[in-house]
């Protein structure tokens, strides 16, 4: 797998890692929300907000892009628990709710701000980001809407929230001297690889290698991975975020070769080329860290408690049957 998908995802998922681990917590908010009949159609309503109405479509896709990124390979269908699709449907309330205040208060975003946006994960992200978004189902002006819909969803916090106060000194070494293993830095690996489309180019390439040629020429020439332009270096990669295909890299010694390495996205070479070993980060080190997550919590809570009251004030209704009916795959 290419590894600037773990960049981007990291990107993409930048309010989804709070929002996998606090669905069950939202879906525990009291809001004024009404159960009613269900309406009748293909694409059934599961709620209205405000007179706005959310589709089983609306609530199928919002999965698929937010929370799972990648479709199963067999094309199975999922069954989720009733809880959780509950939950899920709350945050794209939440959403619907944040989007109303933007259009009622003229919060806006550019066209020029969601292209630079796209452009620069599609760069990232290399030749293999319109397969990701076709193996999604979601055509480029569809995955640039929800850029625009993030971008305008972060404003609209950005203009509300309340300032939150950073964490004292007291608190920063109270939050240190209790979360010790948080600050252990596994080994890290740092190579470089070559990522080719076909076994035959692949085994081409480990016949030049073996008769002396330089890895990050190669990179350059063949590669199709976007750090192959920079020799296909990867810099360092902890030992516990490896992707499985490259495990491997553990097992070799420094200045190794691989072999050929097979996965969804071509065939990979990789160059071990560095290895730091693994140790504690002084208070010092890890302050930094915990000053943006006691920061980030705390402006969390705050985003919380406002989203609580703009529910109460909302006008809401649910159709739990349809919701309960709703198949995800």
């Amino acid at each position: 797998m290419n590894l600037k998908l773990w960049d981007f995802m990291e990107f993409r998922r930048r309010k989804n890692t709070i929002l996998i681990l606090s669905l069950i917590l939202f879906f525990m908010i009291v809001c004024s929300c009404q159960w009613g009949k269900e309406d009748q159609g293909k694409d059934r309503v599961v709620a209205k907000v405000e007179g706005k109405v959310i589709t089983q479509r609306d609530l199928i896709r919002y999965y698929d892009t937010l929370v799972h990124p990648v479709r199963p390979a067999n094309g199975q269908r999922e069954t989720l628990p009733l809880s959780f699709k509950k939950a899920l449907l709350e945050k794209l309330i939440e959403e619907s709710l944040l989007l109303r205040i933007a259009t009622k208060e003229g919060i806006q975003v550019t066209p020029k701000e969601v292209d630079n946006l796209y452009h620069a994960i599609e760069r990232d992200y290399g030749k293999n980001f319109r397969v990701y978004l076709k193996r999604l189902g979601v055509k480029p002006d569809e995955w640039k809407a929800d850029l625009h819909r993030d971008l305008i969803i972060e404003k609209v916090l950005e203009h509300h929230l309340k300032e939150v106060e950073g964490p004292t000194r007291k608190e920063i070494q109270s939050y240190y001297d209790s979360h010790r293993k948080e600050f252990q830095i596994p080994m890290q690996f740092r190579f470089s690889q070559i990522v080719v489309p076909t076994l035959k180019v692949a085994k081409q390439i480990e016949e030049k290698l073996r008769n002396g040629a330089k890895f990050a020429k190669l990179a350059r020439q063949y590669s199709i991975s976007p750090e192959g332009k920079q020799g296909g270096d990867l810099g360092y990669w902890r030992e516990d975020r490896l992707p499985e295909e490259f495990l491997i890299v553990r097992q070799m010694k420094l200045g190794e070769i691989s072999g050929i390495i097979h996965s969804p996205y071509g065939y990979h070479i990789l160059n071990l080329t560095g290895v730091r070993e693994a140790r504690q980060l002084s208070l010092k080190e890890a302050a930094p860290r915990i000053v943006r997550k006691l920061i980030q919590e705390r402006r969390e809570k705050e985003k919380t408690r406002w989203i609580r009251e703009l529910k109460k004030k909302a006008s809401i209704v649910l159709y739990e049957r349809v919701l309960k009916g709703t198949i995800f795959n």
